[in-house]
């Protein structure tokens, strides 16, 4: 079947990498290889949907119950949880990057068998995917762990709708399509299209690896589309991860502008330009805010990245009290394991000031954020004055 694509948004982009704006050779050049790419992975992806539909028409039938959809601000621990949940593969079932890229199941299938006959064979092609992994993904080896193989989020899914915020990544023209920065915003027929594609790669899913498991879904940037999403899986648990937005925002401007670093180093990090991602968060906290009412308190389970990051298996505990599972000592183990491997992987956010922005226009414009979950502010630049002023007269 065929799969939606928002075409208007895309020309309008396209349009705008070869604006007297923003027109540079690297730019266009990466533009293009992108669009090849893409272009080349959605051509296969409709046929072997279209197989799916002869293969696997009972794909069709499965019903998304209670889904688990984990989210928060980026680089508030998303990654973190989402990899200590899927630890547990007897209880949830959950994207893996290559699925997410390809959301077929004849692909998937074909790879399993792929897989099989490989680990009979040695494992040679499981060890040139981890190089891959290794060579391809080396730029965000410190930023976000990935991995062709690793669970992932759900975000490539709407790459194909050019739907999604991380397009902004390739193109950054925040003000001039601002279309990418929410899906809640398009018209309704436009939701509905990438609604029944959303739901339809999850009954995939679900139907090719989820019987009896429930279905575990990582989405950062659901904020952008939480009420396209969710009016599509009613009655899904929304795990949001809260940190305090000075550290997420800072962190993520980092790690959304790296790519910026190989097609447009022109941008500085100080210049309204990087500062659509500090405003497009700002805008997804007070988003995901407004909309928290909307959603059962049943089904909605806040967890603090602080909590998190000290005690990993108490939040797991706590989580999986909520949800009505028990997690088997094998399942706590895992936990501890991939929790000790993590351990000290975090890196300290960068500071606010590097992209012209202080964390006190920040408290000021998520002040609700702050109160709700009671997080400390941080000084403003007078009381550091004041502080050091003291300290000298000492």
């Amino acid at each position: 079947m065929l799969i939606f694509v928002d075409l208007p948004v895309l020309f309008k982009s396209l349009l705008c990498v070869i604006s007297r704006k923003w027109r540079s050779p690297r730019r266009v050049l990466w533009t293009c290889i992108a669009l090849v790419a893409v272009t080349a992975v959605y051509a296969i992806n409709v046929i072997f949907r279209l197989l799916d539909e002869v293969l696997f028409p009972a794909y069709r039938d499965v019903a998304i119950t209670s889904p688990v959809i984990i989210t928060g601000n980026p680089r508030s621990g998303t990654t973190f949880l989402n990899r200590l949940l899927c630890a547990d593969e007897a209880s949830f079932v959950y994207f893996r990057l290559y699925q997410t890229i390809f959301p077929s199941i004849t692909i998937w299938k074909i790879i399993d068998r792929i897989a099989e006959a490989d680990r009979a064979c040695g494992g040679s092609l499981a060890r040139l995917v981890k190089r891959m992994n290794e060579v391809l993904f080396r730029g965000w080896r410190n930023i976000h762990e990935i991995g062709f193989d690793a669970p992932e989020e759900d975000e490539a899914l709407f790459l194909f709708n050019f739907a999604t915020p991380a397009l902004y990544m390739l193109f950054p023209f925040f003000d001039e399509v601002p279309e990418l920065s929410s899906i809640d915003r398009l018209p309704a027929w436009k939701r509905d299209e990438i609604a029944r594609y959303y739901e339809g790669c999850l009954k995939r899913l679900v139907y090719a690896y989820g019987e009896g498991k429930r279905l575990l879904c990582k989405s950062v940037l659901l904020p952008g589309r939480i009420e396209t999403i969710l009016q599509r899986v009613p009655g899904a648990r929304v795990i949001y991860l809260v940190r305090d937005p000075c550290d997420a925002i800072s962190s993520t401007v980092r790690m959304f502008t790296s790519f910026w670093r190989v097609h447009s180093p022109d941008i500085p990090g100080d210049s309204d330009t990087t500062r659509g991602w500090v405003r497009l968060c700002v805008e997804y906290y007070r988003r995901f805010h407004e909309y928290r009412g909307r959603i059962s308190p049943n089904n909605l389970i806040p967890v603090p990245f602080t909590g998190l990051v000290a005690d990993p298996e108490e939040t797991v505990k706590k989580i999986y009290n909520v949800l009505g599972l028990t997690p088997s000592e094998e399942c706590l183990a895992r936990v501890r394991d991939e929790a000790a491997r993590r351990n000290g992987s975090a890196k300290s956010a960068n500071s606010l000031a590097r992209y012209g922005v202080e964390p006190e226009w920040i408290h000021a414009e998520l002040k609700e954020i702050y109160d709700e979950y009671n997080i400390p502010r941080r000084m403003t630049q007078g009381e550091r004055d004041a502080q050091e002023r003291r300290g000298s007269k000492d």
